[in-house]
């Protein structure tokens, strides 16, 4: 494996990322960069790339909040997808906050395998929103993100295609009109 740090401040720059939060100057053998990603359903993923010499990258998302009980039925669902798309896993941290991660060997890591590992997450993030809805917000409701414009598209057009090919097929879920609540349905109200 390679020692050379790669340019990963250039790289993010070049595709069009703002660097949020950052660890170490970028000529240490182990730096951490923090970048907010929007794929086209799932919005505001701060993801982590850290670099660690003779290593690689690994890439993780908080994909939740901080202190959220998961329902079981979420928490399998996670794992489920752990079987279900390649090159990603989630877990959980010591303070049980899921996180979406992904890792590139220092070997193989370029501009463009970075974009690829970024873009990876927020295809997870996107294809996963509704079943895993109560580990990303609170009491599960999603915020209304449909005036929300990507701010990362050109990192979404160069790279998600090619992602999405490695994935199985997947299609949005038709979206179920909400449940009335006992009290209503009691009441004859829609």
């Amino acid at each position: 494996m390679s020692d050379e740090t790669p340019p990963i401040d250039r790289w993010l720059g070049e595709l069009g990322l703002n660097v949020v939060g950052s660890s170490a100057d970028p000529t240490a053998r182990a730096f951490s960069r923090d970048v907010i990603l929007d794929g086209l359903r799932r919005f505001d993923l701060r993801v982590t790339v850290a670099w660690v010499a003779g290593v690689g990258c690994s890439l993780w998302a908080y994909y939740g909040l901080e202190a959220m009980e998961i329902p079981k039925r979420t928490f399998s669902r996670m794992l489920r997808a752990n079987f279900d798309y390649p090159f990603v896993k989630f877990a959980m941290t010591d303070d049980d906050r899921p996180m979406l991660m992904t890792e590139l060997p220092s070997s193989s890591l370029t501009r463009d395998e970075l974009g690829r590992g970024l873009v990876r997450l927020t295809v997870v993030a996107d294809r996963l929103l509704e079943e895993t809805a109560a580990a990303v917000a609170d009491r599960g409701v999603l915020p209304d993100w449909s005036d929300r414009v990507s701010r990362n598209p050109g990192l979404t057009s160069a790279y998600r295609a090619d992602v999405e090919a490695s994935m199985p097929a997947w299609e949005p879920p038709i979206p179920r009109a909400p449940r009335r609540s006992f009290l209503s349905r009691f009441l004859g109200r829609a």
